[in-house]
């Protein structure tokens, strides 16, 4: 019995590895800090996230992504903004926030396609080429988020570049940066195993 979950358990942590270590290496080339470097594309997407943390302080995470949109859409990289997230109630509305955090940044609200059903980021990713039909885009997100967008993009026959935002004092965040870990995991078995439900 012990051998038996000694086994389970260094299977589950090499798989882990290999898919982040697949994830990460292949993505790389794809992921830009340096607007300039953009090829550009009609639309960029943004990823959703909360505007604040636990604690009820401000999250950099949203407001970092936020800035580089309009970045994007002021130096004519994009033309417009698909805003994806998740909607829970009234009261959390990630789409709807990152749309009034643009427009008081003075961002025509014209340029901006609210995405109220990105639950998740491959349900994001599906939506933006199967309901909105981009096959072409920019990617709005931190770092270590990028590698994943980028993934999975590919595998959906998206032709993508990541343009990052700033990621925050990853000491401040290190148990977002772990779970990202398992969440790479997760799009390999989604993409892999599951592919069936994103058709």
């Amino acid at each position: 019995m012990l051998k038996t979950i000694k086994w389970f358990i260094l299977s589950t942590f090499a798989f882990i590895v290999i898919c982040n270590v697949w994830i990460v290496g292949t993505t790389q080339q794809g992921i830009v800090e340096d607007s300039r470097e953009l090829i550009g594309a009609e639309v960029g997407l943004v990823f959703g996230t909360s505007q604040h943390q636990v604690n009820g302080t401000s999250n950099p995470f949203f407001f970092n992504r936020v800035a580089s949109a309009k970045q994007l859409l002021s130096t004519g990289k994009v033309e417009q903004l698909v805003l994806s997230g998740s909607k829970d109630s009234i009261y959390y509305d990630e789409a709807e926030a990152m749309k009034i955090a643009l427009i008081d940044q003075g961002i025509d609200p014209d340029l901006l396609i609210l995405d109220k059903y990105g639950n998740r980021t491959i349900e994001s990713l599906a939506r933006l080429k199967n309901v909105y039909g981009y096959d072409q885009c920019i990617l709005i997100t931190q770092e270590y988020h990028a590698y994943r967008c980028l993934f999975i993009a590919e595998k959906m026959g998206l032709h993508a570049q990541c343009f990052v935002a700033k990621t925050p004092d990853k000491k401040s965040h290190i148990w977002a940066l772990l779970r990202e870990l398992l969440a790479r995991t997760k799009a390999v078995i989604d993409l892999y195993l599951l592919s069936d439900d994103l058709k």
